[in-house]
């Protein structure tokens, strides 16, 4: 499964995705929040063995999350 989301305030919503059965989830749930924050790339290999994640409701439950990868896109403005 693969999904393209967009990040605001408190959520994150799928723009493009292939096997990922959310469109929208709480910012809270998702690996997001650490991508968005971070000044590279973000990789989680197994969210069960990543203390960030091994409660987040998309690992324990459908669908079961495992690898992750994702990078801030940064506009000249920040």
């Amino acid at each position: 499964m693969a999904t393209v989301a967009f990040v605001d305030e408190g959520r994150v919503w799928a723009k493009a995705g292939m096997g990922f059965p959310f469109r929208e989830w709480s910012r809270d749930e998702g690996f997001s929040s650490y991508a968005i924050n971070s000044s590279g790339l973000t990789v989680v290999r197994d969210a069960r063995d990543d203390d960030r994640f091994t409660s987040s409701p998309l690992v324990t439950q459908e669908p079961h999350v495992r690898f992750y990868a994702g990078a801030p896109l940064l506009c000249a403005e920040g």
